[in-house]
């Protein structure tokens, strides 16, 4: 299957989002990887959605793969870019899939653009803390020793995505998620999409129970636990793209 590389301009940077699939009377899928990731981390969903004749845009958020490193690393800049990507697609609506960052991302998204968002899929998003009872959960992002080494072996396998990403995102994006911020919660009432929150189980350092009341914020919200830790898509390709092809039928 030929994949278009295309980029999209926002603000100085040059966006790069990988379109691959001919599924022009269907909504396309947009998917959005997580941090130290790049479009490539979405092969096995791709390639499933576009058998099932799906047109499938993959992107490299700002800092990873193509795109390259940025000057700011606010959550909110990628949305904004995320924003500008969907805009350049020129279509009425997305179905929207996100991994971890990515998935915040395009919550982000969806709260600021919600009739732009037919079906999303988050997959283990890390939400703001509410307060600091949150916070002294651990709800902010720290990887499990499992999941490191799990990590490392995805590395060895394709080290490019790790190569290109600019460590400087890191603890901005980190520490944002130690700020404790209850208006993101009461924003969840404007996302209108039908969302599937998938948790990776207790395998995974972002508790599920946390997910499970992000999914009941959600006006629409659907929870499903897949135990495979934080990285569902890699360590369980198959029952994430059977939740998510369901989920966007």
């Amino acid at each position: 299957m030929a994949v278009e590389r295309r980029s999209v301009s926002r603000a100085g940077l040059s966006l790069s989002i990988a379109v691959s699939g001919a599924g022009r009377s269907q909504v396309p899928v947009v998917l959005v990887h997580g941090m130290g990731g790049d479009h490539t981390t979405w092969g096995p969903l791709a390639r499933r959605l576009r058998r099932g004749g799906r047109t499938v845009i993959s992107v490299d958020l700002r800092g990873h793969g193509r795109t390259g490193p940025a000057e700011s690393y606010l959550l909110d800049d990628f949305r904004d870019d995320l924003a500008a990507v969907v805009a350049d697609l020129d279509v009425d609506s997305i179905d929207l899939v996100g991994h971890s960052l990515g998935a915040h991302t395009a919550l982000r998204y969806a709260i600021a653009a919600p009739d732009r968002i037919r079906r999303l899929v988050l997959e283990e998003i890390p939400p703001m803390p509410r307060d600091h009872a949150d916070l002294a959960e651990d709800i902010a992002p720290s990887s499990t020793l499992g999941e490191r080494i799990r990590g490392i072996g995805a590395v060895v396998l394709n080290p490019i995505p790790f190569l290109r990403f600019d460590r400087a995102l890191a603890d901005p994006v980190l520490t944002a998620f130690t700020v404790a911020d209850p208006e993101w919660w009461r924003s969840l009432r404007r996302v209108s999409a039908p969302t599937l929150v998938v948790s990776g189980g207790s395998r995974s350092f972002l508790p599920p129970k946390h997910l499970r009341d992000l999914a009941s914020a959600l006006p629409a919200g659907d929870f499903v636990t897949i135990d495979a830790g934080h990285s569902v898509h890699r360590d369980r390709p198959v029952e994430f793209a059977d939740a998510v092809c369901t989920h966007l039928r």
